[in-house]
């Protein structure tokens, strides 16, 4: 199943990439995308070609933060019901909790959680997002958190800021263009993608809000049920149990409560494997990590091989290069996209 999300998802694009000299609307429909569709929320894209549009401009116009500019930019008016419920909530904590549980109804591929704090520990809003593409990804979770720190100051107030600001990824700009949208100290390669909150921030109260449209909005994003393929969220468990060392069947199936043989079935039924979703996974993760000046054991483990020798096989069959030959060709380059699948 495609994974589909309202247009909006990337309102004001056009605007924002002509002025960074870009053919917009030359781009977006070189990626399957109306220029017209993407102010209006009735209308959908597959998101992945939506990832795509801010991931191409990116790389082609070599503004790597256009997703942060993007979501900068972007007014509470691109969620729809989800901002009327934002914008009219008795709390803040009562709107995060709000965008936690409703915003899979309008972005199916897209997760948000609340970590509460206790005492003077920081609460953290949590952001993460299913896509292939490690280079589109970025930009998207760039843009999400920079329009929930617009959504945060439209709440709380334009003096407001957070404790920090933390990316799973590594930086893709200027440490000022992060400080520039958050205003506060941003720090990368960390577990999760996080606004942290003071425990105080969250009891604060929502001036001018309308409890009737707060509940019409919520009953109208109750009614929806949208799905996402197993495949796509079985593709997003494994790279994150990746990340901690844990790769496996048995591990993915026990984090999806799921039994080995059916979670195999159902994938079956899709197209695809674990092992298939593994191997991808893994030849998307190499890519990128060989342009980072890791070596070829640390990449190696990174990966979950036992052995480098396996790591060296699978290098040769995905990129037809030696481990040695692609971090000779990779270093330094940016991640960008990842070339095309060999035969």
């Amino acid at each position: 199943m495609t994974s589909l999300i309202r247009a909006t998802v990337i309102s004001g694009a056009r605007e924002l990439i002509d002025e960074l000299g870009g053919n917009a609307d030359e781009l977006l429909l070189a990626h399957g995308i109306d220029p017209r569709a993407i102010d209006d929320f009735d209308r959908y894209v597959r998101y992945a070609d939506a990832a795509a549009v801010l991931g191409h401009a990116a790389l082609q116009l070599d503004v790597p933060d256009v997703g942060l500019r993007l979501g900068g930019r972007q007014g509470i008016g691109v969620l729809g019901p989800l901002g009327v419920i934002l914008r009219n909530a008795e709390t803040v904590g009562d709107a995060v909790s709000a965008c936690c549980r409703f915003l899979g109804n309008i972005a199916p591929a897209d997760t948000a959680e609340l970590i509460p704090g206790s005492g003077s520990r920081s609460a953290v809003y949590s952001y993460s997002t299913i896509l292939d593409s490690p280079f589109d990804r970025r930009q998207m979770v760039e843009r999400s958190q920079a329009l929930a720190m617009h959504v945060l100051r439209i709440m709380m107030g334009d003096g407001f800021t957070p404790r920090r600001v933390t990316f799973q990824h590594e930086r893709l700009a200027a440490v000022d263009c992060y400080e520039n949208v958050f205003g506060c100290q941003v720090v990368f390669g960390q577990d999760r993608n996080g606004i942290h909150l003071a425990p105080d921030d969250l009891r604060c109260a929502i001036d001018h809000r309308d409890a009737v449209a707060a509940e019409l909005a919520e009953d109208y994003l109750s009614r929806l049920h949208p799905e996402i393929a197993l495949a796509e969220h079985i593709r997003d468990v494994t790279r994150r149990l990746m990340m901690v060392g844990e790769i496996g069947l048995r591990q993915v199936a026990r984090a999806v409560s799921i039994h080995e043989r059916t979670l195999q079935r159902e994938l079956a039924a899709e197209g695809t494997s674990f092992e298939e979703i593994l191997d991808d996974l893994r030849r998307a993760t190499a890519w990128e990590l060989a342009a980072t000046g890791m070596q070829a054991a640390q990449i190696s483990r990174a990966l979950g091989y036992a052995e480098q020798s396996s790591f060296t096989r699978a290098c040769r069959r995905w990129f037809g290069h030696s481990p040695r030959d692609l971090l000779r060709q990779r270093r330094g380059q940016n991640p960008g996209r990842e070339p095309a699948r060999r035969a």
